[in-house]
């Protein structure tokens, strides 16, 4: 049931969904409005002016003309909306398309434009002079939803001069990927076997398992883990994934491995539980909105396009989502019920994990750069200044990761006291007020730099609280 809903939700975000929906709502809207005007003509147009209403011929010119000047404003939508798509494939990443697609007032503004051309069409069709009537009010509403598309049109136009934005498009994924942090249910729930010193999570292996097989071949894109947790305590036993989200699973390929000490499973119903695409994005996956910035940063420093300053704002944005990811409780691999039973094994990333899929790719690209490098350490330091003790000593050992990557022979003095100041910065987050400068110099820099004279200005920054 979980999954059904959620193939439901990947509908709404479709681009036809919403059209189709207000297509059908404006189909309805038409039929109404021409039996209202068949009421109004036989109870001698009650309570209404005249001057809302118009001959057969002037009505029939008016919605007419309507249905071609909304036909007209929807064609220079779509045109709008390949443009901006253009540009978001070859300025940014191929996988922000999904954003402009997916955002919801863009499909109303398209949807509104269909929803009236659909809306004029029906009442040109319905509209007849065989019954006599005179008068009719139905050129009127046209009227009204021509005003409405109008407006709509003013502001899409609007809306997508604030979308071509990059800081728009960069700030938008980091507000989807954190709401994912907070929406996902594996973030949700408490991995509390680590607190359990009795359990065994390994104690079934006596048990003989009992493999999964895909009946299909496709890209895991989703595992539903409530619905699985539920089926795997109804019959009560211990499913492990063998395939993450992203991998590709070929038809007859152990998809996953159930324990239990009954022998009527039926393996199938399990497979009701994951999802598989022809797309290797998963639906709901964090490290697709880490990934994406991390794409628009490496185009921003490439040499076609070096905008640095864009590929700096992309890393202040990954050190956002990595603070509010390091900030709550990861994922273990022993997932358990209500009782604290281990239901579901699935490997999960670590912190590290995640430091390294964000800056690994954007330390090798950007080496000669010092912006770069020093934009890195800041994100670095931000994590650090909002988490816990465990989280800053894992970021001040991966800042030797950062460090052993960069250029230095590109790099001039004034580049290296720089660079200092923000690794004294990040010291003091990290609770290292007292680190080894001097070691530092001497692992990293080249032997010009390792002297007096490349002494660096104090940091303004104290040690944190």
């Amino acid at each position: 049931m979980h999954l059904n809903v959620h193939i439901f939700k990947k509908a709404q975000k479709s681009f036809w969904f919403v059209p189709l929906i207000f297509s059908l709502i404006s189909l309805a809207l038409a039929l109404a409005t021409f039996y209202f005007d068949w009421w109004l003509s036989k109870h001698d147009y009650p309570l209404l002016p005249k001057v809302l209403f118009a001959n057969f011929d002037l009505s029939m010119m008016i919605i007419s003309t309507i249905a071609s000047s909304i036909m007209t404003m929807t064609t220079i939508t779509f045109s709008t909306i390949m443009v901006v798509l253009t540009t978001f494939l070859s300025q940014y990443s191929p996988r922000t398309l999904q954003n402009f697609i997916n955002d919801r007032p863009t499909q109303r503004v398209l949807a509104i434009f269909v929803a009236g051309v659909v809306y004029c069409i029906t009442l040109l069709i319905l509209l007849k002079d065989e019954s006599g009537q005179k008068l009719f009010i139905s050129a009127a509403f046209a009227a009204l939803v021509a005003i409405v598309c109008l407006f709509v049109f003013v502001y899409f136009v609007h809306h997508v001069s604030n979308w071509v934005k990059v800081s728009k498009l960069i700030h938008n994924i980091t507000i989807k990927t954190n709401n994912k942090i907070e929406n996902s249910p594996l973030y949700r729930k408490k991995d509390k076997l680590e607190s359990q010193s009795g359990v065994d999570p390994l104690s079934f292996e006596d048990t003989k398992p009992c493999y999964v097989y895909s009946q299909e071949s496709g890209y895991l894109q989703y595992i539903d883990i409530e619905g699985l947790i539920h089926k795997a305590v109804s019959g009560d036993c211990i499913v492990r994934m063998l395939k993450t989200p992203g991998e590709y699973l070929l038809e007859g390929t152990g998809a996953m491995t159930i324990w239990s000490d009954k022998d009527d499973i039926k393996t199938e119903e399990f497979l009701k539980y994951i999802n598989l695409g022809p797309d290797k994005e998963p639906i709901e996956d964090i490290d697709l909105g880490i990934r994406k910035l991390v794409e628009i940063a490496l185009r921003a420093i490439s040499p076609a396009i070096n905008d640095p300053n864009t590929a700096k704002n992309c890393i202040e944005e990954i050190g956002i989502i990595l603070s509010k990811l390091a900030r709550h409780k990861l994922p273990g691999a022993y997932i358990t019920d209500q009782e604290d039973k281990v239901r579901i094994i699935l490997e999960q990333p670590t912190f590290s994990d995640y430091l390294y899929q964000s800056f690994y790719q954007l330390r090798h690209y950007g080496a000669q750069d010092i912006s770069v490098s020093t934009e890195i350490l800041r994100s670095l330091r931000m994590i650090a200044e909002n988490n816990k003790k465990d989280v800053k000593g894992t970021i001040w050992t991966f800042k030797d990761y950062i460090l052993e990557g960069i250029d230095y022979g590109s790099l001039q003095n004034l580049d290296m006291q720089y660079l200092m100041k923000f690794l004294d910065e990040l010291a003091a987050s990290c609770d290292h007020p007292d680190w080894d400068r001097d070691g530092i110099r001497n692992s990293f820099f080249p032997e010009k730099y390792k002297t007096a004279d490349a002494s660096v200005p104090e940091s303004r920054h104290e040690n944190y609280p």
